[in-house]
């Protein structure tokens, strides 16, 4: 797989985004998310999808945006930059062991993906 780097643009991958079709905004798609890491943008976006929308199979160039992703989210998090469920999954993930918490099922009231 490539990086963010051998992205053409050509938008392609448009095809295979379930949340560019509901909303019709471009940031949502694999192509939105590769001109926003190309212009270096760090943005709480990036934290919009669960990634498993983000399997680009029709990319000429073999992108893996949901890894350049991946790389964004962790920028922003060394950048102070994050979404309060975000740092509430990662202080869960340290404390108990997953991103939920305490897994007594009383003490669930989130779930995330």
């Amino acid at each position: 797989m490539a990086g963010v780097e051998k992205c053409i643009l050509c938008g392609l991958c448009r095809q295979d985004s379930d949340l560019l079709k509901l909303t019709a905004k471009e940031t949502l798609s694999a192509r939105g998310k590769a001109i926003l890491i190309k212009k270096d943008i760090l943005d709480k976006i990036y934290y919009i999808d669960p990634m498993t929308n983000l399997t680009v199979k029709h990319c000429p160039t073999n992108v893996d945006i949901t890894e350049e992703i991946r790389k964004q989210r962790e920028l922003m998090v060394k950048h102070g930059i994050e979404t309060k469920a975000n740092r509430r999954m990662i202080e869960n993930i340290r404390q108990f062991g997953n991103p939920y918490g305490d897994l007594k099922k009383e003490n669930i009231k989130e779930v995330y993906s």
